[in-house]
C-alpha cells in the first residue's frame, strides 16, 4: 500500500514549504504560515508521491487545497 503524501507551500520570498503524509497536517501548515505572512500571500497543498524513477524528487499529482490571506482584512480565505 502507498502512503498519500501532501506538498505545501506559500508564494512568499521566504519560500515556506513541506511534505507531510496527512492532508490535514498540511492544511493546517498553510494555514498557520498565512496567518503570519503578508497579505496577498497565497498557499497551496497538492498530493505528491515520489519519482519511479528513483530520483529524491516529487511528481505533482495535482492541487488538492488552496488559500489565501485576504487584502483588506487580512483573513486566511479558503477556496470552496
Amino acid at each position: 500500500m502507498m502512503v498519500e503524501l501532501y506538498a505545501w507551500d506559500l508564494s512568499s520570498p521566504d519560500g515556506l514549504c513541506g511534505v507531510t503524509d496527512s492532508r490535514a497536517a498540511a492544511i493546517g501548515h498553510v494555514t498557520e504560515a498565512l496567518r503570519t505572512a503578508e497579505n496577498g500571500t497565497r498557499g497551496v497543498v497538492r498530493r505528491v508521491e515520489l519519482s519511479p524513477s528513483g530520483r529524491p524528487v516529487y511528481v505533482d499529482l495535482g492541487a488538492v487545497a488552496r488559500a489565501w490571506r485576504e487584502e483588506k482584512t487580512g483573513a486566511v480565505i479558503w477556496e470552496p
